[in-house]
């Protein structure tokens, strides 16, 4: 069966169960249902065809989840819209993936995007008597595009990620055969935004298994409401970025999750000490550092932290581990060929689970992805961009990455995107921008203009208007002259140093 066919059925074996809950009320199967049923009777009625990609105004409510299964179930392709993202980035999302059609939970008329010439959708006030034959779509259609994310790209525009049925279906077979036991008594954490992959699957392994996701709302604090939603509801299982931890940390004498069964963290590099701490407050919970690039669908590697196995990680970054379900890894050097364990190489993902390939970007495809022979046969790898180590063992460590995209709150985040804006903003002046780890041990921008006076004021409300929240830098420097490498390159590592001494 594929992960449909088990949403389907579980939304009426379970009808009377708790799917969902959403600020501080429970959704059954049943009332999810109906959301999914009215939704798709509008979709089948507005858009004819099929693989339409549509826009969610992504709120935390009954609709929004309701509408992305609709979606799905009418063989239309989800693509997510922040409404607290600039307005300029949600439109270069819609003329990227050609969206024509918005389905939206809230005011749609206080909602700067209903002035484009789209059609909206609201979803809250349609009809739930008339029932959908939920059609669960046939193998033939296993390379429909399921969902279409759109990350950071350092020309300064967003790229979309396209993920297919055929690849979810595999995540999700390999992950629950990775040894969990998860019943409909289960209680999931969903803490990430719904533009961020990890968020599919804390709302679609849950629904597969019958059990009941608990949602954090986005204009919450975060890590204490799911703190909260921990302790109040004996959740089981409980996936997040590791910065909520650093968040988390000066409360740690104070926890103790003694129900919690799984605890998995993924987005962003994993800190020895601060899972070890945390270890205390989770007593019962089996610890996993997952890793997995969007284009790679979620997760694609695996590890079960232990505190016994202090040698896995480098410099203190928790071992990524080893390839899951139908996922295969190696290290490569620059002329893609493997390398021997312990050297320092790129790492090169494939299976069932990689991207087709970049939304109508063949020159992007072209630079990141390659066809080798791998055990004699060919298969096609994604260049992930991160450095790593593989062990004796066979489990890899994570060392970096190879251009300077860094993880910002779980999101990928160029680097050389931030730099375009501020550019742009003034007039080419040269910039650097630089990830930092903070006082709360969290990542966190820095950006450096170089010989010129400019009101940080102004060039922050710009950036504001351009980039995501994660994305914007906390402190603005200017400085004289940038320090240079021996290429003549702009020194980071020096400019870094100069951090504490900036006013």
């Amino acid at each position: 069966m594929t992960f449909l066919d088990k949403i389907k059925e579980n939304l009426t074996r379970f009808k009377d169960r708790n799917a969902f809950f959403i600020g501080d009320k429970f959704f059954t199967y049943d009332e999810l249902n109906k959301v999914v049923c009215a939704t798709g009777n509008v979709i089948q009625s507005n858009l004819p065809g099929r693989q339409n990609p549509i826009g969610v105004i992504t709120n935390n409510d009954i609709e929004t989840y309701g509408s992305i299964l609709a979606i799905w179930f009418t063989r239309n392709i989800f693509v997510p819209l922040n409404p607290r993202n600039p307005v300029s980035r949600n439109l270069e999302i819609i003329k990227q993936a050609g969206i024509h059609t918005i389905l939206t939970s809230g005011k749609s008329d206080h909602d700067p995007l209903h002035t484009i010439d789209v059609q909206t959708i609201q979803t809250k006030v349609q009809e739930q008597n008339k029932k959908l034959y939920l059609s669960v779509p046939d193998k033939g259609a296993k390379k429909d595009i399921l969902y279409l994310l759109f990350t950071s790209g350092s020309t300064g525009k967003p790229k979309g990620v396209p993920i297919s049925r055929e690849n979810l279906d595999s995540f999700i077979r390999g992950f629950i055969s990775f040894g969990y036991e998860f019943t409909p008594e289960d209680r999931f954490l969903q803490i990430y935004d719904l533009s961020f992959d990890a968020s599919v699957h804390c709302y679609t392994v849950p629904l597969v298994t019958g059990s009941c996701i608990y949602t954090v709302p986005q204009d919450e604090i975060k890590y204490l409401y799911a703190l909260k939603l921990m302790k109040n509801h004996d959740l089981t299982f409980v996936k997040m970025p590791p910065s909520t931890l650093a968040y988390l940390r000066p409360y740690f004498k104070g926890i103790r999750l003694e129900k919690l069964k799984y605890c998995l963290f993924g987005g962003e590099a994993l800190d020895w000490t601060l899972v070890s701490n945390w270890s205390e407050c989770v007593p019962n919970a089996r610890i996993q550092n997952v890793y997995g690039p969007t284009e790679a669908t979620i997760n694609c590697l695996i590890y079960d932290w232990d505190k016994n196995r202090q040698d896995k990680h480098y410099n203190g970054i928790v071992s990524i581990g080893k390839p899951f379900g139908e996922n295969k890894a190696f290290i490569a050097d620059a002329n893609h060929k493997q390398i021997e364990p312990g050297r320092m190489g790129e790492l090169y993902v494939t299976g069932p689970q990689i991207t087709p390939g970049y939304w109508k970007n063949p020159g992007k495809n072209k630079r990141s992805f390659t066809e080798l022979s791998y055990n004699r046969k060919k298969e096609r790898f994604y260049k992930t961009g991160d450095l790593a180590i593989i062990d004796q063992e066979g489990d890899f460590l994570f060392c970096g990455r190879v251009d300077e995209q860094v993880q910002i709150d779980g999101f990928r985040v160029e680097l050389g995107e931030i730099e375009h804006h501020a550019r742009k903003f003034l007039k080419g002046c040269n910039v650097s921008a630089l990830a930092v780890t903070g006082k709360q041990q969290t990542m966190e921008i820095h950006l450096f203009i170089e010989n010129i006076t400019v009101k940080k004021d102004e060039l922050k409300k710009y950036l504001e208007s351009r980039l995501p929240v994660y994305m914007q830098p906390v402190k603005i420097h200017q400085i004289k002259e940038f320090p240079k490498s021996a290429g003549g390159k702009v020194n980071k590592k020096c400019l870094k140093l100069k951090i504490p001494e900036m006013p």
